[in-house]
């Protein structure tokens, strides 16, 4: 069940940036930017099964962007609807809402306070598409963060954060990786939790183009119907623009889980991204990363996962795209069957006028990993046509 106060925290936050504008007088640091997206889709799998059952859907998502810019602080807003249907399939049609409120303030120099309110959906399990409506649950929210920057001699920097934050979402039924047997499915989840989170990092430069930089982060999660769990990690990186028109990120280090009622999970983690920019208009990248994620329910897992991805423009208004990534699950604390995914998306989209956006796209998704469950394959095709003003 969502909080009761949300509408209050929305409407009250809206009420408060109204008058603090209209009080300042500056209108030039208010904007508004309505917006509408349309999707027609055709989708082989759209229940995320092996059952064979295609369905055409059409999805209407509008949206409002609203924004206050003063000296030292900023409201945003962010406030829509994505309302699915779909052709013969009534069952998959679904109603999802986003009210996202978010505001900064300044507090002292280099210290800022962000909170934020965040009604929107969120996908269930990290091994099906982020985007489909059968893996998309509605879910809110709250956060408080402080952040603090400093600049140090010799043109260093340092960043840390402190974040508190309290989630609740729509009771789900949840498989849960437990020690004992395994897989359990756990009707009506309550993924409710409070969370607390530091983090600090560190950035030297070397040369014109380069610096170095470390960073470690702790975060301590307290579910209503899950263990209780602790993650660490810490790592060591570069970034680079020395050589022309490509950018290098690359960081290695350790990372923990502690379970309360299992083994901790260690692992070395890493990430690493290559920009490389050529002429014509062409784009490539490639990423890869060795670290932990967590899905809807508090399952932590082991993510080893490689991308690549080719863009190219053609004059100022065409462009298209292919991205590809395969991605390995596993969790060895827990004893559980490893999951492999993969997919591939085509993209070509075109600006038609000042405000208007049309793209067509396919994208391939399989899982076909040891944990059989989840196992599909899916075939997506879909027409975007996007409007904002």
């Amino acid at each position: 069940m969502m909080p009761r106060n949300l509408n209050i925290i929305v409407v009250g936050a809206l009420l408060t940036w109204v008058s603090v504008a209209t009080a300042e007088e500056q209108e030039s640091r208010f904007t508004i930017h309505p917006s509408l997206l349309i999707t027609l889709l055709g989708d082989d799998e759209p229940y995320l099964e092996e059952r064979n059952d295609g369905a055409f859907g059409l999805w209407l998502a509008p949206n409002l962007e609203l924004g206050y810019r003063a000296d030292f602080f900023e409201l945003l807003a962010d406030l829509g609807a994505d309302l699915r249907r779909y052709l013969d399939e009534g069952d998959l049609s679904e109603e999802f809402y986003r009210a996202i409120v978010e505001g900064e303030v300044g507090i002292l120099p280099g210290l800022t306070l962000r909170v934020s309110n965040a009604f929107r959906p969120q996908a269930e399990r990290v091994s099906s598409p982020a985007d489909a409506t059968r893996n998309l649950q509605q879910t809110n929210q709250v956060d408080a963060e402080f952040r603090y920057w400093r600049e140090l001699p010799g043109r260093r920097e340092m960043l840390m954060t402190f974040r508190g934050s309290h989630f609740v979402g729509e009771d789900f039924n949840a498989l849960l990786f437990t020690d004992g047997p395994g897989v359990i499915t756990h009707l009506d989840f309550e993924p409710d939790h409070w969370e607390g989170a530091t983090k600090l990092e560190l950035q030297t430069p070397f040369g014109e183009r380069n610096s170095l930089y470390a960073r470690s982060e702790f975060e301590y999660r307290t579910y209503s119907e899950a263990p209780d769990r602790g993650e660490f990690s810490i790592l060591a990186g570069m970034r680079t623009r020395h050589f022309r028109n490509v950018e290098i990120d690359v960081a290695v280090g350790y990372g923990m889980v502690y379970f309360e009622s299992s083994d901790d999970l260690h692992r070395f983690v890493g990430e690493g991204s290559l920009r490389w920019r050529l002429p014509e208009g062409w784009t490539w990248r490639v990423s890869a990363a060795n670290r932990f994620v967590s899905d809807l329910a508090g399952n932590v897992f082991a993510e080893t996962t490689g991308r690549m991805g080719i863009e190219k423009h053609f004059g100022e208004l065409i462009s298209a795209s292919v991205a590809a990534f395969v991605s390995r699950l596993e969790n060895e604390a827990w004893n559980v069957p490893k999951n492999l995914f993969g997919g591939a998306e085509f993209r070509i989209q075109s600006r038609i006028g000042r405000h208007t956006m049309v793209a067509v796209t396919y994208r391939y998704w399989e899982n076909a990993g040891d944990f059989q469950t989840d196992d599909f394959d899916q075939n997506r095709v879909a027409l975007e046509i996007f409007y904002r003003r």
